[in-house]
């Protein structure tokens, strides 16, 4: 029998020559073990260690540390064909391969002398939400805190916190002086919190430091200059929201796909010489459900593509360009979850038993749209600019 990890080695054109490829040799295991791994409040291990070999955590990282330097596309489309298999493992590949945005501010001589000196094939776990309190010292700091949601069903390498400086003034702009660190995870205490509705494998556990000390070179401003050479990177803070629309997007094409095998076999209650699929009413409903998922999945991939040309051609995005990529992302996290609700008004009492997958997917779009990404005021900062407003 063929093994997860010899599964994952590149074999043949278009299959195995791409981080593309070679994810989509593992899906049918991935979603094979869905049920496995929410039972377990884990991605499976053998999985985690299948996709590390496929180059999923590195795939954002720059191709001169070792990295795949996917640009924002094509790392969404990596983390959307995830999804459609598995939701928990979508997540967990997003928010692994993703979180190295957060630690661009980093110095380039810690980034590159001690973190990637041996090459990009790391794992990255953390939170960025300023959670901690920090008491300056000599070369560094002293930090406190509790991080919540630090997705990771895995060990990871290196861990990622954001914080607060104690006594610290205020930015120009008013806002605190939030800034971030890299640490290992031997400094740090998981607490097993995760015991979720949606997105169950991804043990999005809550993890504390104690008086833990980080030298100031472990450290950088949340919002400083980027220092990792790579395109995605410079972009504005912060284009992961895409790779949170892929998850969306992912589960719902599962859901689709699931609805359409119901369709086929499901008999209507009180029509039982008829299957589901053959109601014209269902039909047109269904109908337009497909296009608005297209829809959605269209509009990511115009917005991202606009913001992401600025990028590559070292220029950085309008404020139209980039409130529109983010207002997107808000849209489609909001959309997605109602698309899905009527995914699951199609399927009846089929979608109601924890053994369909169309249930999961209908909890794990629902943990995703919760996300402070799409909820963080986009459209209405599309729409200030839109105005006219500054």
């Amino acid at each position: 029998m063929t093994t997860l990890l010899e599964s994952a080695q590149p074999h043949g054109p278009g299959t195995g020559d791409s981080v593309l490829g070679r994810v989509r040799a593992l899906l049918p295991e991935i979603a094979a073990r869905s049920a496995e791994g929410e039972n377990a409040r884990a991605v499976p291990a053998e999985i985690i260690a299948a996709l590390r070999e496929a180059g999923v955590f590195r795939m954002t990282l720059p191709k001169v540390w070792g990295g795949e330097q996917l640009e924002l596309l094509e790392g969404a489309r990596v983390v959307r064909e995830i999804a459609r298999a598995d939701g928990s493992t979508g997540w967990t590949v997003q928010a692994a391969s993703m979180a190295w945005y957060f630690l661009r501010s980093v110095p380039r001589e810690t980034l590159e002398n001690e973190v990637f000196a041996g090459g990009a094939d790391l794992m990255l776990r953390g939170a960025v939400a300023p959670k901690g309190l920090a008491t300056p010292v000599q070369g560094g700091y002293r930090i406190s805190g509790r991080w919540p949601l630090a997705s990771g069903p895995f060990t990871p390498d290196w861990m990622l916190a954001g914080f607060l400086v104690e006594g610290a003034p205020p930015l120009p702009d008013g806002r605190p002086d939030m800034r971030v660190a890299l640490f290992r995870p031997e400094q740090v205490t998981f607490l097993d919190t995760w015991d979720a509705v949606g997105l169950r494998a991804t043990q999005s556990t809550d993890f504390t430091m104690d008086d833990v000390f980080v030298p100031e070179h472990h450290t950088g401003p949340m919002f400083g200059d980027n220092n990792i050479p790579a395109p995605f990177y410079d972009l504005p803070y912060s284009p992961t929201g895409g790779s949170h629309d892929a998850v969306v997007l992912g589960a719902l094409d599962g859901a689709l796909a699931d609805l359409a095998d119901l369709a086929a076999t499901k008999r209507p209650a009180f029509n039982p010489k008829v299957v589901l699929g053959e109601d014209p009413v269902f039909r047109e409903k269904f109908a337009e459900l497909q296009l608005r998922t297209a829809a959605l999945a269209a509009l990511a991939e115009h917005t991202g593509r606009i913001v992401m040309d600025r990028a590559l051609a070292g220029e950085a995005p309008t404020s139209v360009e980039w409130f529109t990529y983010t207002g997107s992302t808000q849209h489609i996290h909001h959309d997605g979850i109602r698309i899905l609700n009527e995914i699951m008004t199609l399927s009846g009492s089929a979608g109601l038993y924890s053994t369909s997958s169309l249930q999961r997917r209908w909890r794990d779009i629902r943990c995703v749209s919760q996300h402070v990404v799409g909820n963080n005021g986009a459209m209405r900062k599309l729409g200030a600019v839109l105005s006219g407003q500054s």
